[in-house]
């Protein structure tokens, strides 16, 4: 899949980030559990299937039920990921991810280590509603230092390292993967301005 002609038909971004994450590879056995839960959490039916109660009555006369969605969506911090609805959007996204990992291999070992931890520094120190903020900043500095990013989109370029930053600074502390995974979903989404 050549994204640079194609970045109109970009699959939805948490299935890429989720297959970015997954054939980049774990090095941290913490993560590697961290991410295969995060993928237990995201293949949850996308039907409206209930968990009933013991009968138990609202106020208003109705049985309480929750759906698996609503579950997910608390879960998840407002992130709500769209499961392929079929064979082709998971391939296309395992596509987009594959040229976003090619791209992201652009960064030097040392500049994206670098990026990390002074990433992992300030994550740590802040409140989570800054984060976006944070990795924001961390990506444009990769950005700034990366002469090779020009010759592809500036949006992919942006995701790759967005994705692989997020990566690397769960690889130090696996327990950011679910929180990052919703910041980074969240920056992407298509009505936010960068």
């Amino acid at each position: 899949m050549d994204c640079n002609r194609n970045f109109g038909n970009i699959p939805d971004t948490s299935l890429v980030l989720l297959s970015f994450l997954k054939q980049k590879g774990c090095q941290n056995s913490e993560l590697k559990r961290e991410l295969d839960d995060l993928d237990e959490q995201l293949k949850l039916p996308t039907n409206h299937n209930y968990f009933e109660s013991d009968g138990e009555l609202q106020t208003d006369g109705h049985n309480v039920s929750f759906s698996y969605r609503e579950i997910l969506h608390e879960l998840q911090h407002q992130v709500q990921p769209q499961v392929p609805v079929n064979a082709e959007e998971a391939q296309a996204a395992r596509e987009m991810a594959a040229e976003l990992i090619r791209i992201a291999d652009l960064l030097e070992h040392r500049l994206l280590s670098q990026a990390a931890d002074s990433l992992t520094k300030k994550l740590c120190r802040s409140q989570e509603q800054f984060w976006a903020s944070h990795l924001s900043d961390g990506v444009k500095a990769l950005l700034l230092q990366v002469a090779g990013a020009k010759e592809f989109k500036k949006e992919l370029v942006e995701m790759a390292f967005t994705f692989v930053l997020m990566k690397s600074v769960c690889e130090h502390v696996p327990e950011f993967l679910f929180r990052l995974y919703g910041t980074v979903v969240q920056y992407f989404l298509p009505h936010r301005s960068h």
